[in-house]
């Protein structure tokens, strides 16, 4: 009694009330999920909503389930990171313990939280709707669906703002955008009856460029301020992968996905792509026997400059925890770029590094993975361990992280330099823009350096050029793709991925 007592004139003297202390954290880490229509179980936009709960906030905060952050803050930080300061937890704990005091209201209105808006404030310039109405099959599992939503674009187009609007918002957990200007998803999207496709992990193929975009419920829209635009080829299809969470009854989900172009000024293109992949693990592959824990490391050397900005790291059922880190040419301490102590397959998301990063040429990214096929990990589908090979189902894993940066070059006027990376499994298609006319050869290298092949030299003319290079003989793994004349200037460079098919 007399330590509680104590405790009472301590928080009394601290004067920890709701308006003055408890609402200002809600509303920055909590409401953009709690509150009416969005995914979060129940609001907690008012003082009654959030003293109902008084006790389990006080719980989920301490133990640091919630907010759902799961990148180690210690290790790096981010722009779009949700998480409570010690100071923070401390306060909700001390507050509730106190007996939740409301404390003095603002005497300027406050605004409603339904009303707060996100959304970019610009009609959109392009609408891209799903044809139909997407119903649960099931209400205590979660699902995953693909949907091919045709652009019918006639130009390429730069993209400076995306923004996904759920359209049910108690059963969207997390969206991504890949894109693939063929039609060879198609073939998916008939076998499954229902409006899309069902697919676990992936897409189920490899597409031109995955991971596009992504959305979760504590993302706000991705606008794009510092120069930067993402490229839309024409006639490409937007494959929209959702994460659809349990529910008690069946629900219909209806999204839509809002572009915004690019004013015409020249743009440096923003990039994904996935350096880290099973085709880098060192020594081994990516293959877990039942009753064992593994830790896989993979790494890659970046042939040019880069800016990243953000990770997205991409795992299974099994997988337990992620470290990325850098380390550059010229510095004898890593760049820290992302730690994941807990990994939780239900809270993927891309991790946006709160001060973009300049790694340059000669920079190697390390990533290490811990995979448990035990029945110490809580996660594992199977109640006697089977063996799990790569691969996008439920009894399968991955290994991916996705990179999302700028190339970092000299303007040169003559040349296009540093192309976006491109994830294929037959042939590369390369953009050329000349002043003048060039004899030049095309060399693939692998991710050592080392030449793999060689196309004969050619005369270019002034112009535009379009280049099919194939690559199925080569086999799988990370290669850097260089255009140089004969005295060896380079006039293109692109990063590409040798996937299988079915590689993502």
């Amino acid at each position: 009694m007399l330590l509680f007592s104590a405790l009472y004139i301590q928080v009394q003297g601290q004067e920890i009330s709701y308006y003055g202390d408890i609402k200002p954290i809600v509303d920055r880490q909590c409401v953009s999920c709690h509150r009416a229509g969005e995914v979060g179980p129940m609001p907690l936009t008012s003082y009654e909503e959030v003293s109902a709960y008084g006790r389990m906030i006080q719980y989920v905060t301490t133990s640091k389930l919630m907010p759902p952050w799961y990148a180690d803050p210690s290790y790096a930080h981010y722009s779009n990171e949700r998480v409570l300061s010690e100071t923070e937890i401390k306060k909700i704990s001390n507050w509730v313990s106190s007996g939740m005091v409301t404390g003095k209201e603002p005497d300027v209105p406050i605004i409603p939280i339904e009303n707060h808006q996100d959304r970019i404030e610009r009609k959109p310039d392009l609408v891209i709707s799903m044809s139909e109405a997407f119903e649960q099959y099931g209400v205590y599992l979660d699902q995953y669906q693909v949907f091919i939503l045709p652009t019918d674009l006639a130009e390429d187009t730069w993209i400076e703002g995306i923004e996904f609007v759920p359209g049910n918002k108690k059963i969207v957990r997390f969206a991504s955008v890949s894109v693939e200007p063929s039609d060879k998803f198609d073939s998916l999207d008939r076998w499954d009856p229902r409006y899309g496709y069902f697919s676990f992990g992936g897409l189920g193929k490899t597409p031109e460029e995955p991971f596009w975009y992504t959305w979760s419920p504590q993302q706000e829209t991705s606008f794009m301020t510092d120069g930067t635009a993402r490229l839309l080829p024409k006639r490409s299809n937007l494959l929209l992968h959702i994460h659809y969470g349990p529910t008690g009854r069946p629900q219909k989900d209806s999204s839509v996905i809002q572009l915004y172009f690019a004013p015409p000024a020249p743009v440096q293109r923003l990039m994904t792509a996935p350096l880290i992949n099973p085709y880098v693990i060192t020594g081994d592959s990516l293959f877990i026997p039942p009753d064992v824990k593994k830790v896989f490391h993979a790494s890659y050397m970046l042939p040019y400059d880069i800016e990243l900005s953000d990770l997205t790291p991409q795992a299974n059922l099994l997988c337990r925890s992620w470290e990325v880190y850098a380390k550059l040419p010229d510095k004898a301490t890593p760049q820290k770029l992302l730690k994941i102590k807990e990994w939780n397959v239900n809270w993927k998301q891309t991790y946006h590094l709160e001060t973009p990063v300049v790694l340059p040429k000669g920079t190697v990214i390390h990533a290490l993975a811990h995979y448990d096929n035990t029945l110490d990990n809580p996660c594992n589908p199977s109640e006697k361990p089977v063996p799990f090979a790569w691969g996008a189902h439920l009894f399968s894993e991955m290994f991916f992280v996705h990179f999302g940066f700028r190339a970092v070059v000299s303007p040169t006027p003559d040349v296009r330099i540093c192309m976006a990376p491109v994830v294929s499994d037959s042939s590369l298609e390369v953009l050329l823009k000349l002043d003048k006319t060039y004899i030049a050869e095309i060399l693939i290298s692998n991710a050592s350096g080392n030449a793999s092949a060689m196309l004969e030299a050619r005369r270019f003319q002034k112009g535009s050029h379009k280049i099919n290079v194939p690559i199925g003989s080569i086999p799988y793994g990370n290669y850097t793709m260089t255009v140089k004349d004969k005295s060896g200037k380079i006039l293109a460079e692109q990063l590409f991925v040798k996937m299988r098919e079915y590689g993502l």
